[in-house]
C-alpha cells in the first residue's frame, strides 16, 4: 500500500533535539538494503526492510526519506503510512517490541554530488553512479534512521548491468541474473551509522594488492585507467605505511575486512570516510605533472581518511556537535603519519603553510564558534566542516600532546578506543580517556581551548645590557570580544647572528596569563630574531617584534630551517590581514626573498598567500603595477634554467594568476606558447586558465586558444573549462544568457553549473557587471532555499561583489542580513562571513595606503 503524502515539513532538517529523543526509543537497527540499477536510465528502483526494536511509543516516530513515495508493509501487513515532507512516520499506535517495515520505491539519481550522484564521463560515455551521505543524505538513497547515535548492520544486494563494477562497505558474491545484470551480494556489515555507508556502481577500472591477507583497492573510470595505474604504487605505499602506524599507535587493529580507494568525478569534498569503501576527488589522480606539495597533500588525504576508520567509523561522534572528534583527530593524525611513517617529512610545515591560515582566518570571524559547540540541527552541521572544526582542531591537539606528553596521549586514545569500539562518544567521554592517561583533569583545559572561540596572540618582548639578554617576557592578548586567555606550551627559538654564523637556542617556555618571564634566555647574546613558536607547537598567532620584523624584512633568506622560515612567512600573512604590515611591504618581501627560496612547500605557500594579498588587500589603484611587479619577477626567476621543474611550475601559476592587464597578460600567453623551446614545465591546467583569462580581457586570438585547447583535452575537467570560457567574455550578452542559464535550466550537474559561475565575474569587468549586482541581492535567498549547500555556497562566493571593497555593496549586504529569516541559518552565516571578509579588505587596503 501507498503512504500518504500530507502538508508538513518544508525543510528536510533533523534537529539535535529530535533525534536525542529518537535514539531512545529506537535501538537494535537492521537494513537489508536491495537496488536495481540499470544502464541509461535517470532513475533507480529500492527496496529496503528495515528492522528495529520500539523501546517506547509514547512520541511520535519516523524514517527520513527524501525519495520517492514508497509502498509500504509493516510486520507482515501492508499498511498506510503517512509522510510530512521528507519523513514517513510509524504509527502512532505502534506497540514496543520488535518490528520489520518494509518499503519499496523509485528514485531518481542526483546530480548534486550528494545522495546517489549520476556522472556520464563525456570522453567515452560510460556511466558511474556513487553515494555521499555526510551528514544527512543516506535518506536520499533509502529510508532510514539518518542520524549517526542510530548505528545499524547492513546487508546489501545491488542488481546492476554486468559490464559494471558494484562496491560496498564490504565483499560480495556475485551472481548471474537471466536479464543480463550481475546481483552482487555483499556480506552483512558490522554496526556504523547510516552516513558511512557507501553504493559504488559504474565501468570502474580497479588495481588490487593485497596486505596481511586485506584487500586493498584502487578505482577510476575507464578514461582515467592509466592515471590510477601510475599512481598505484605511491598509493599503496602510502596506504601501508598508514596501517601500520595507526594500528600500532592505537593498538587496534583495522576494523574492517577490506578497503577500496574509489576517485570518483564532480565529488563536493576532497573525500569521505565511508566504510570500507573511502570515495576521493579525482582530481588525485593527477592529470598533469604534480609538485611535490601536492603529493603530500594527497598523501594526507589518504592517510586522514584511513585514521577515520577508527576516529569516526569505530568510535563515531553521538552528535554532529562533536564533529571535531572525527575530523581534528583524523587531521591530527594524519600529519603525524607523514612526519614520522613516510618520505613527507616536511608535512607539518607543510601543514602550517597553506592549512593553519585556514583556521586562523575562520578564527576570527564574526561567525567564531568553538572547536566543540551547540549544533542545533542538521543544517548547522553542514556549517561546522571548516577551518575551525579541521585545522583549529588538529592545531589544538598538538597543543594537547605538546602539553601532557606523548605516551599520555598515546595511551589515552587506546583506552578511548577500548572503552567505545562499535559505539558512539562524547567530548566527555574522550577528556576522561586521556585525563586518566596523564593523571590529571582536564575539564579547564578543554573549556578555555575546546568549548571556548577565537584565538590568542603571543609577542616577544625583552631587555639588553652590554649584548646580553637581562629580561625576557612572553606577552599574550585577545581580541575584546573574546577575551579568554589560555595556558599555552611552546618553543622560543632565538637567534643571533653576532658571533661568525648563525647560532638558534630554543627554550620550552610556558604562559597563561597575559605575561610571562622566560628566565632561562637571561644571559643570552642579544638576539638578531626572535620567534616564540618554533615548530608550531601551539595555536596562537605571533607578532613578530621590531627587531625580528627588521630583520625578516632584509635577511629572511639566512634563517637556514625552512621550518622557521614558513612560520615567519605565516606571522608576516597574519600582519598583513591584521593591517600590521601593509600588502604592497608583504608583496614586496615576496619579491624580494621568493626567487632565492629552495624549499618548494614554503614557496608553493609564500606565492599562493601573493595572489590572495594582490587580490584582496591591495589597494585598488595599485593593483596593476603590483599584478605587472609579480609577473616580472616571475619571468625573471623562470630565465633561469637550473630550477627545479617543480619551482618552475609554482612560478608560472604566479604569473598567470597574477597577470592584471592584458598587456602582462599577452606576455605570460608569449611565454606559455614558447615552452616547446625554453622547456617550460607548462601543463594543461595552465594552458586552460591563461586561455580563459585571454576570453576575459577579450584578447583577439582567445576563441582559437580554447578551441586547441578543447580538441587537447576532451574530458570533463575540458568540459568544464569550455564552460567557464563561455561565460567569461567583456561581453553583455554572453553574461545575460550565462545568468538566465544559471538560474534556469543549468549547464548539467551542479558541477557543472558552478564551472559557469566560476567564469562570471572578473575584477577588471566592474563596470560591465553593474547590471547584476542588484539581481544576486534578489536571488540569492532563493538559491539557499532550493539548491544544496555546496551549491549555494559556490554561488555567493562567485556572484557577491566583494572584490572591490565598495563601502556601498557592504551596507547592501547587511539590509539583505537585517531581512533573513530566523531559519535561514546558512545563508546568514555565509553572508555574515562574507561582509566580515569584506570589513577587513576594507580596512587592510585603507592601511596600505597610508604613509608613514
Amino acid at each position: 500500500m501507498h503512504t500518504t503524502q500530507v502538508p508538513g515539513r518544508a525543510r528536510d532538517v533533523l534537529s539535535q533535539a529530535e533525534a536525542a529523543a529518537r535514539a531512545v526509543r529506537v535501538r537494535d537497527v537492521t537494513y537489508d538494503l536491495w537496488l536495481r540499477l540499470s544502464a541509461g536510465a535517470d532513475d533507480y528502483d529500492g527496496r529496503v526492510t528495515v528492522g528495529f526494536e520500539l523501546l517506547s511509543g509514547d512520541d511520535p516516530v519516523w524514517l527520513d526519506h527524501a525519495g520517492g513515495r514508497p509502498t509500504t508493509t509493516l510486520d507482515g501487513v501492508e499498511r498506510e503510512l503517512v509522510v510530512e515532507g521528507a519523513r514517513i512516520m510509524l504509527p502512532a499506535d505502534l506497540a514496543p517490541g520488535r518490528h520489520e517495515l518494509r518499503l519499496g520505491y523509485r528514485n531518481r539519481y542526483d546530480d548534486t554530488g550528494d545522495g546517489f550522484h549520476h556522472f556520464v564521463d563525456p570522453e567515452d560515455a560510460t556511466e558511474y553512479v556513487y553515494s555521499n551521505f555526510q551528514p544527512f543524505e543516506a535518506h536520499r538513497l533509502f529510508p532510514c534512521f539518518d542520524q549517526p547515535d542510530i548505528k545499524a548492520t547492513y546487508a546489501v544486494t545491488v542488481e546492476a548491468p554486468a559490464h559494471w563494477r558494484v562496491v560496498s562497505a564490504m565483499r560480495a558474491r556475485v551472481d548471474e541474473l537471466p536479464d543480463g545484470h550481475l546481483r552482487h551480494v555483499f556480506t552483512t556489515t558490522p554496526r556504523f551509522s547510516t552516513y558511512l555507508l557507501a553504493v559504488v556502481a559504474g565501468e570502474w577500472h580497479a588495481v588490487h594488492e593485497e596486505r596481511d591477507g586485506l584487500s586493498l583497492g584502487l578505482y577510476a573510470r575507464r578514461s582515467m585507467a592509466a592515471m590510477v595505474e601510475r599512481e598505484a604504487d605511491e598509493l599503496f605505499e602510502v596506504t601501508r605505511q598508514g596501517f601500520a602506524f595507526y594500528s600500532d599507535l592505537f593498538d587496534q587493529a583495522y576494523p574492517f575486512e577490506k578497503y577500496d580507494q574509489l576517485f570518483v568525478p564532480e565529488f563536493n569534498a576532497g573525500a569521505m570516510e565511508n566504510v570500507g569503501a573511502v570515495t576521493f576527488h579525482d582530481s588525485f589522480l593527477f592529470r598533469d605533472p604534480p609538485t611535490e606539495p601536492e603529493r603530500l597533500t594527497r598523501a594526507e588525504v589518504v592517510l586522514h581518511e584511513l585514521a577515520h576508520m577508527w576516529f569516526g567509523d569505530l568510535v563515531t561522534m553521538r552528535w554532529w556537535d562533536d564533529l571535531w572528534l572525527n575530523e581534528s583527530f583524523a587531521t591530527f593524525m594524519s600529519f603525524l603519519a607523514l612526519d614520522e611513517a613516510t618520505r613527507f617529512s616536511a608535512a607539518w610545515q607543510q601543514f602550517n603553510g597553506t592549512l593553519k591560515p585556514l583556521a586562523y582566518r575562520d578564527d576570527q570571524l564574526i561567525t567564531t564558534h568553538p572547536i566543540a559547540g551547540e549544533v542545533a540541527d542538521t543544517d548547522e552541521a553542514e556549517l561546522g566542516f571548516d577551518g575551525i572544526t579541521y585545522e583549529k582542531g588538529a592545531s589544538v591537539l598538538k597543543q594537547l600532546v605538546a602539553t601532557i606528553g606523548r605516551d599520555a596521549f598515546r595511551d589515552g586514545i587506546r583506552s578511548y578506543f577500548r572503552r567505545h569500539a562499535w559505539g558512539n562518544a562524547t567530548l566527555h567521554d574522550f577528556l576522561a580517556a586521556l585525563g586518566d592517561a596523564a593523571g590529571r583533569d582536564l575539564d579547564e583545559w578543554a573549556r578555555v581551548w575546546i568549548r571556548t572561540a577565537s584565538l590568542n596572540t603571543i609577542e616577544a618582548r625583552w631587555t639588553t645590557e652590554d649584548d646580553r639578554i637581562t629580561a625576557f617576557e612572553l606577552h599574550q592578548g585577545a581580541p575584546a570580544d573574546h577575551p579568554t586567555l589560555r595556558p599555552h606550551t611552546m618553543r622560543v627559538g632565538v637567534l643571533h647572528t653576532s658571533q661568525g654564523g648563525d647560532a638558534l637556542t630554543v627554550q620550552e617556555a610556558t604562559i597563561e596569563g597575559p605575561v610571562a618571564d622566560v628566565p632561562a634566555l637571561v644571559g643570552l647574546p642579544t638576539p638578531d630574531f626572535v620567534f616564540p613558536n618554533h615548530e608550531d607547537h601551539d595555536y596562537a598567532k605571533v607578532i613578530l617584534d621590531p627587531v625580528s620584523l627588521a630583520f625578516a624584512r632584509a635577511r629572511l633568506d639566512e634563517v637556514e630551517d625552512p621550518f622557521l622560515r614558513q612560520l615567519v612567512w605565516s606571522s608576516l600573512w597574519d600582519m598583513t590581514r591584521d593591517a600590521r604590515l601593509r600588502s604592497t611591504e608583504y608583496l614586496a618581501m615576496v619579491r624580494r626573498h621568493a626567487p632565492a627560496e629552495s624549499d618548494v612547500a614554503l614557496l608553493d605557500a609564500v606565492l599562493d598567500q601573493a595572489i590572495v594579498a594582490l587580490r584582496r588587500y591591495v589597494p585598488e589603484e595599485r593593483i596593476a603595477a603590483e599584478g605587472a611587479a609579480l609577473v616580472r619577477v616571475a619571468r625573471e626567476t623562470l630565465a633561469s634554467t637550473d630550477r627545479p621543474d617543480d619551482d618552475r611550475r609554482l612560478w608560472l601559476r604566479l604569473a598567470i594568476a597574477a597577470a592584471s592587464d592584458p598587456a602582462d597578460l599577452t606576455d605570460v600567453l608569449a611565454l606559455l606558447d614558447g615552452a616547446g623551446d625554453t622547456g617550460l614545465p607548462v601543463d594543461q591546467e595552465m594552458r586552460w586558465e591563461a586561455s580563459v583569462r585571454a576570453l576575459a580581457f577579450g584578447l583577439s586570438d582567445a576563441e582559437e586558444r580554447i578551441d586547441r585547447e578543447r580538441d587537447r583535452d576532451p574530458s570533463d575537467r575540458g568540459q568544464r573549462a569550455v564552460i567557464r570560457a563561455q561565460v567569461a567574455p567583456p561581453d553583455a550578452a554572453a553574461k545575460a544568457t550565462a545568468w538566465e542559464r544559471i538560474h534556469g535550466t543549468g549547464y548539467g550537474s551542479d558541477y557543472l553549473t558552478r564551472a559557469a559561475l566560476a567564469g562570471f565575474q572578473w575584477h577588471h569587468q566592474r563596470e560591465l557587471l553593474m547590471p547584476w549586482r542588484e539581481p544576486f541581492f534578489e536571488q540569492v535567498r532563493a538559491v539557499y532555499r532550493e539548491r544544496d549547500l555546496g551549491f549555494a555556497r559556490a554561488y555567493l562566493r562567485a556572484l557577491h561583489p566583494i572584490g572591490w571593497g565598495e563601502p556601498d555593496v557592504l551596507e547592501r549586504s547587511r539590509a539583505l542580513l537585517a531581512d533573513l529569516d530566523a531559519d535561514e541559518v546558512q545563508l546568514r552565516r555565509h553572508l555574515l562571513d562574507q561582509c566580515d571578509d569584506m570589513e577587513r579588505l576594507i580596512r587592510v587596503r585603507a592601511f596600505a595606503a597610508t604613509t608613514d
